[in-house]
C-alpha cells in the first residue's frame, strides 16, 4: 500500500514537472496577455466610463443611440468640440437638421441644441424670421427658446457659417 502510495505521488510530481517544464517558458507570454488585458481595461474604463456606470433604460437608450450611429447609418457623427466642446449628430439625407451634445453639460446652459430645418415651420404659417436672433457667442441661449439663425454669421456651436437658415433650441439638463 505504501509502496501504491509512493508511486502516485511519484507519478504526480513528475506529471506536474512535466506540465510546469511545458509552461514556463511561456509564462512570459501570459505575462505579456495579462498586462495587455489589464491595459485594455483601462482603456475602456477612460473611453466608456460613464457608460458603463449606465443601468435600465438609460443603458438601452445609450445603446440605441449607438445603433444610429453605426457605420451604414444615415446620421454622421461631427466634432464639434474646438467651437463649442460638443458633439454633432448630422442626419444626412437633407444635411439640414441636426443635434449637439455638449461633452461637460455642467459648464454650459447649452446642454443640448437642436438645429432643425426651418421648411415645416414656413410651410405651416409661421414666420421664423420672427423669434429671437440666435445668439452669436456661446452661453448666450434661453433654454427651451426657439431662435432663428439665417445662416450669415459664424454660427458658435458649429465653428462656422452655416449658409443656410435653422431654427435652434437648447436643453439645460444638468
Amino acid at each position: 500500500m505504501k509502496r501504491q502510495l509512493a508511486s502516485s505521488t511519484c507519478t504526480a510530481i513528475v506529471g506536474l514537472a512535466f506540465v510546469a517544464g511545458l509552461l514556463l517558458p511561456l509564462s512570459p507570454a501570459l505575462g505579456v496577455e495579462a498586462d495587455n488585458a489589464k491595459e485594455t481595461l483601462r482603456e475602456i474604463q477612460k473611453n466608456f466610463g460613464p457608460v458603463l456606470k449606465l443601468e435600465g433604460n438609460a443603458r438601452r437608450e445609450i445603446n440605441a443611440i449607438a445603433n444610429l450611429l453605426a457605420p451604414d447609418s444615415k446620421i454622421k457623427p461631427i466634432d464639434a468640440t474646438q467651437a463649442s466642446g460638443e458633439m454633432c449628430m448630422l442626419e444626412t439625407v437633407s444635411k439640414h437638421n441636426m443635434v449637439h451634445f455638449s461633452e461637460h453639460p455642467e459648464q454650459t446652459t447649452e446642454d443640448i441644441v437642436y438645429f432643425i430645418d426651418p421648411e415645416q415651420f414656413i410651410a405651416n404659417g409661421l414666420d421664423v424670421t420672427k423669434l429671437p436672433r440666435h445668439p452669436e457667442k456661446l452661453g448666450e441661449m434661453k433654454p427651451l427658446q426657439w431662435y432663428y439663425y439665417d445662416g450669415t454669421y459664424v454660427e458658435p456651436h458649429q465653428g462656422s457659417k452655416l449658409n443656410k437658415p435653422f431654427v435652434i433650441m437648447s436643453v439645460d439638463v444638468k
